[in-house]
């Protein structure tokens, strides 16, 4: 019995886990859902693969070589890995002929690596996001993160976060405000004056707008992301027209 068996508590998740496997145990259930995690890991990495290499155009990786005369060449060799980002394989790997998506096994691994990655990157996100009017609501919802790890996250609490959480927060943008989210009232001033400028009455701006009655009484510092929406697809249909 190791130190690790020795560790476990009676908080430790149960047995049949991989999570119970990490902490120490060894037992035939714990082995076999480690083995469960291993094989479905290798599917996920060999799928993520294959969508690589079908988005893909790398064709071989440059390399250069001294030819007989002692001049270097460049040439394209195409048994090396070229990895999944624009610095190439950080391995430097050459591939079999049976590999799969055209990376190592090692880049495979990374398309679907899910450690601990710092959460500074999602914490400036959620900043950015915040400052155009996208709330921890609305990125709760479009990323599937908890409210209560994204207010971890922007507050500065939570210093390590997932890569794949980390993922879903970077891939939310300024699509995802909602219709009564307050944003920044001067870009929509600026389309409402463009087109005063352009001859088009106040009033009847306001018609297009459906704002009978009401006017162009918009906040002049901020305005709903409804309501900037609507300027903004009219602006552009009016200008179309002229």
């Amino acid at each position: 019995m190791n130190a690790k068996t020795l560790a476990i508590g009676r908080r430790d998740p149960v047995h049949g886990t991989r999570a119970r496997y990490v902490r120490g145990c060894r037992c035939s259930r714990c082995r076999a859902a480690n083995c469960r995690a291993y094989h479905d890991r290798q599917r996920r990495a060999k799928a993520a693969a294959l969508a690589f290499a079908a988005a893909s155009t790398t064709t071989g990786v440059p390399q250069r070589w001294t030819a007989r005369d002692g001049s270097t060449q460049l040439r394209v060799y195409r048994r090396a890995c070229p990895g999944t980002t624009p610095s190439g394989c950080p391995f430097r790997s050459h591939l079999r002929t049976d590999s799969i998506g055209g990376i190592c096994a090692r880049c495979r691994s990374r398309l679907v690596w899910n450690g601990l990655v710092a959460a500074d990157r999602a914490r400036q996100h959620l900043i950015t996001l915040s400052r155009a009017g996208v709330g921890r609501r609305a990125v709760a919802a479009a990323s599937n993160v908890s409210h209560t790890s994204l207010q971890r996250i922007r507050r500065g609490r939570k210093m390590q976060i997932r890569a794949d959480t980390e993922r879903r927060i970077l891939a939310v943008d300024v699509s995802c405000v909602s219709d009564a989210a307050l944003i920044d009232a001067r870009p929509t001033w600026k389309r409402i004056r463009r087109l005063l400028a352009e001859g088009y009455p106040a009033v009847r701006l306001a018609r297009l707008l459906g704002l009978r009655g009401q006017g162009l009484q918009f906040g002049r510092r901020r305005i709903t992301a409804r309501n900037a929406l609507r300027v903004e697809r009219l602006y552009r249909e009016l200008l179309a027209l002229s």
